[in-house]
């Protein structure tokens, strides 16, 4: 496998060392910036409706104004309204204090110039001239009090532009009629009014501060919870992994039956146990908004044959049968997520494998115009059927929330209720949906519908993805020998290096220990593996600094495929070690199935640069 030396992994490896220090997480912001920023978001999000208003109200000043006058104020007025805006994004005070104190000025501008025509219309002695502008005047303090109180000191900037003209406009009219005793009447209901929007501005402050406050808090809730859960499946994943891979090796060795299967229930148990871990990370993710949907150009049949292949032999054990009729215009490639794809379709057949005594399970997949949005539009329509017991009709409004277990799952089968509330919202998220049909009255057992939408592939992948392959039939692997592979693995705990070293020895690899970072750089300096099973979390120099280093190697030792081999095993770790420069990715637990698949992509995928 060659690639340039300014290839982008390389590059990207550059940087791997500091970014991997903050992966997950960043330095919170100062809470005035934060302010200035939700000011601006709100004062840009309201724009749309508040300046036309506001030069509506100006324009129609022109009833009693000269019209260049009234022109001249809204011009003014807009241009400081848009260069608050402008110079509000990204703002820093400490840093920017000429720009702040910018914003500040247009804020006492843009008031200023919206009251001004007001004033002078109230110098007027024509018909409802000081209605027409205690109007103006009472409905910029109301805007004052909804849109400019999240950072207060350009609120009271607003309220000094606006109550510096009415003060000054008061005191010039009173004066000229020598109405000396309306000046102070006038006057002290001016100021009341402006003292009570201060007083408003000042509690929707605190408001604003309270709900920034609170979000703060669920936000720093939501991360904690989905940093204990990453700790949490790191730490029960290591454990795992030694327990599958001593299982997983004794079960090929045992010739004793009791003994292979006390083992099967062993790794049926484990696997288990991983498979919560997983439905429980995709749960998190959801609630966080962080589950990824990456479509690619696939087959939709090949992959839903692929996912039944791989449920085949449960059936068949179970004493089952397992029927399928897909539509042949499944066979082209479209574009979906195929991951998720075989996701919800997997869950859709556990749950009904789970389900079912006796009878069978049938699947039929189709295309469908989406309602409303033409041809262009294609859903593709997954229907699950089982002739197990059927799901209560009241049990159907709940049946997709978290935990929900409609159905008792058949001896010796145990179901967490997150699959069917997963695919729901994986469903949903690529502009499908999960749901539930009504069984006619001779009918028994339950039939789930699950839409995706479908993307058409652009032409270039039209030729380059396999078709169906028919029931039966697992993934073919690419053509590769592992016998005489040479593996360097990297990780700090024995029992890992131990599971891997015995599933390498099933596929015929020769293995290299190396407990460190530092101790893998010193086998490569002495020899040159095929291939290089990395931790990403060890002690001293971590996974990423270990990669950054081998991809600094020199004489072609830094181009060796690299195989992250971790416990972080969330949809954001996988994405995030891909583009960080790693050749491919395998979250513990492994088991021989899942490496092998793993090896066959990467150094398939290498020879044949």
């Amino acid at each position: 496998m060659s690639h340039p030396a300014d290839s982008p992994r390389n590059a990207r490896a550059s940087d791997l060392q500091a970014e991997g220090a903050n992966k997950w997480g960043s330095a919170p912001e100062d809470p005035v910036i934060e302010e200035i920023k939700r000011q601006r978001d709100l004062l840009v999000h309201e724009a749309w409706g508040r300046l036309p208003l506001t030069l509506l109200a100006v324009m129609m000043t022109t009833i009693y104004l000269p019209v260049w006058v009234a022109a001249t104020c809204a011009a003014l007025n807009v241009a400081a309204e848009c260069g608050a805006m402008r110079y509000m994004r990204g703002l820093v005070p400490h840093r920017h204090p000429r720009r702040y104190n910018f914003v500040v000025f247009c804020s006492v501008a843009l008031e200023f110039f919206y009251v001004l025509p007001a004033v002078l219309v109230w110098q007027l002695d024509a018909n409802y001239a000081k209605a027409f502008a205690m109007g103006m005047l009472c409905i910029t303090l109301v805007q004052m009090i909804a849109v400019r109180t999240i950072h207060m000191r350009f609120g009271s900037a607003t309220l000094l532009g606006a109550g510096l003209p009415a003060v000054v406009g008061n005191t010039v009219f009173w004066v000229q009629i020598d109405g000396y005793w309306g000046l102070l009447s006038s006057s002290l209901a001016l100021l009341g009014g402006m003292a009570y929007t201060l007083l408003a501005m000042q509690s929707s402050n605190h408001m604003h501060q309270r709900a920034a406050r609170d979000r703060a808090v669920a936000l720093d809730s939501a991360k904690a919870k989905s940093r204990f859960l990453a700790q949490m499946s790191h730490e029960l994943r290591t454990p795992l992994n030694a327990i599958l891979g001593m299982g997983h090796a004794e079960l090929r060795r045992s010739t004793d039956t009791l003994a292979q299967n006390r083992l099967s229930v062993l790794i049926a148990s484990a696997e288990g146990l991983s498979t919560i871990l997983d439905d429980i990370l995709d749960m998190s993710a959801i609630e966080a908004g962080r589950l990824p949907i990456r479509p690619q150009a696939v087959s939709p049949s090949a992959e839903i044959a692929a996912t039944l292949a791989l449920f085949l032999p449960g059936v068949t054990a179970a004493g089952l049968t397992l029927h399928q009729d897909i539509d042949a215009a499944l066979d082209p490639v479209w574009m979906v997520d195929p991951q998720r794809l075989q996701q919800c379709l997997s869950n859709l057949l556990s749950n009904a494998l789970k389900n079912t005594l006796r009878g069978g399970i049938h699947v039929s997949a189709r295309t469908e115009a989406e309602a409303g949005k033409g041809d262009a539009d294609t859903l593709l329509v997954v229907t699950v059927s089982d002739t197990g017991q059927g799901i209560p009709f009241h049990f159907h409004r709940t049946l997709f929330e978290p935990f929900v277990q409609a159905r008792t799952p058949r001896a010796g089968t145990e179901s967490n209720g997150l699959g069917l509330s997963i695919s729901r919202t994986m469903a949903r998220q690529m502009g499908g949906d999960l749901t539930i049909a009504p069984n006619a009255p001779d009918q028994s057992g339950a039939r789930f519908i699950l839409s995706l939408g479908l993307g058409v592939a652009p032409m270039d992948s039209v030729d380059s993805v396999d078709g169906p392959k028919p029931l039966g039939t697992a993934p073919r692997l690419p053509e590769l020998d592992t016998a005489g592979l040479t593996v360097l693995v990297v990780d700090d705990i024995a029992t890992n290096r131990l599971v891997a070293s015995t599933y390498l020895r099933m596929l015929g690899a020769v293995m290299i220990e190396a407990a460190s970072g530092a101790e893998a750089l010193e086998v490569l300096g002495q020899t040159r593996p095929d291939l290089v099973l990395l931790d990403m979390n060890m002690p001293a120099m971590n996974g990423l600094e270990t990669l950054a280093k081998i991809r600094a190697l020199p004489d072609g030792a830094g181009q060796l495929p690299v195989i992250a081999m971790t416990a972080d095993a969330m949809s954001e770790h996988r994405a995030f070690y891909l583009s960080s420069g790693v050749d491919g990715y395998l979250a513990k637990p492994i088991n021989p199935a899942r490496i092998e698949a793993e090896i066959h992509a990467v150094l398939g995928a290498a020879r044949s640069v």
